[in-house]
């Protein structure tokens, strides 16, 4: 993937996770168990309603700006705009991704994977200095019913009902004793404003990508620095900053929701005719002439990936 997308860098987002809580200043309060059941607004700030479910109390605490950051199925997003239509629109495709305790057998630690087949496909991606991880991803007509049974369960019969091969049974069995995973639908979330007074959302809850975009945690850190440069530039006009932050932030993510589509049959052609010319695309890339032009391409989409919006905005 790397070698794809113009030499970008392969970061798991553990690690996003923990250099940004390590980067946060001592007086930045963090409470865990704790969820929004209500907000009321007004002009000048919002009163929450929250709830800690350690100790089972409610309590209202007033804030000038309240981010959503929560993911796909935000809390915070229902509160503040449902319950219009919802915004979350599915693509049929499951995914499932997990750490391996070793590399894949018969494989070098630096060695990338990937089986494609119509409608399912496995990558193993992997790092310099961590176990690869694994990403399962398949079609489905019923994405409700692949949550009604264990995840493996889902995944057996999805890459069934023919014998697995070695390596692909090998994935299967880690997956089965992996002491953590993601297992969920790809959803991509569109709506028409992400504020609405003095609430916002960020991330996946305001944008959700999917996977394939390989973007999801670039345009959430992306997003929410822009959102801190706009609240800068008008410390004292909150309706105007979150506008200016959506004005100049939306071009950019619209285009990562249409390429994650696209992408998508890249990571997991949904049908002969897409594993086709994905294979066709290959092969032409490794000739001379043709393979110029397709870099050329990827160059182009890796510079809309590389975007630095804080300086366009400047």
């Amino acid at each position: 993937m790397a070698d794809v997308f113009g030499g970008s860098r392969m970061v798991v987002r553990g690690d996003i996770e923990e250099a940004a809580f390590t980067a946060l200043p001592d007086e930045v309060e963090i409470r865990y168990s704790t969820v929004p059941i209500a907000l009321d607004q007004d002009l000048d700030g919002v009163d929450v309603e929250i709830r800690d479910l350690t100790t089972e109390t409610t309590t209202v605490e007033r804030f000038d700006l309240v981010v959503g950051a929560d993911g796909l199925r935000s809390t915070v997003r229902r509160l503040a705009f449902e319950p219009e239509q919802s915004p979350i629109r599915r693509l049929n495709y499951m995914i499932a991704v997990y750490r391996l305790p070793e590399p894949v057998p018969g494989y070098r630690p630096q060695d990338g994977l990937s089986m494609t087949e119509a409608g399912r496909s496995v990558w193993v991606f992997p790092f310099a200095d961590i176990t690869p991880s694994v990403l399962f991803s398949y079609r489905t007509d019923d994405v409700d019913a692949e949550f009604t049974r264990p995840a493996i369960d889902s995944l057996r019969a999805a890459y069934g009902p023919e014998p697995t091969g070695s390596t692909l049974g090998w994935l299967l069995d880690q997956f089965e004793k992996a002491p953590d995973h993601l297992f969920d639908s790809a959803e991509q979330v569109h709506l028409d404003h992400w504020h609405r007074g003095r609430v916002v959302l960020v991330g996946d809850a305001a944008w959700s990508l999917t996977v394939y975009s390989a973007m999801g945690a670039s345009t959430g850190l992306a997003g929410a620095d822009l959102l801190g440069t706009m609240l800068e530039r008008h410390p004292h006009d909150v309706p105007r900053a979150l506008q200016d932050w959506e004005d100049h932030l939306r071009p950019f993510i619209d285009h990562h929701l249409g390429s994650a589509v696209s992408q998508r049959s890249f990571f997991t052609p949904g049908n002969r005719a897409e594993l086709l010319l994905r294979s066709v695309m290959i092969r032409l890339g490794r000739l001379p002439i043709a393979g110029r032009l397709l870099a050329k391409m990827m160059a182009n989409r890796a510079r809309m990936k590389s975007l630095d919006i804080a300086a366009a905005a400047a």
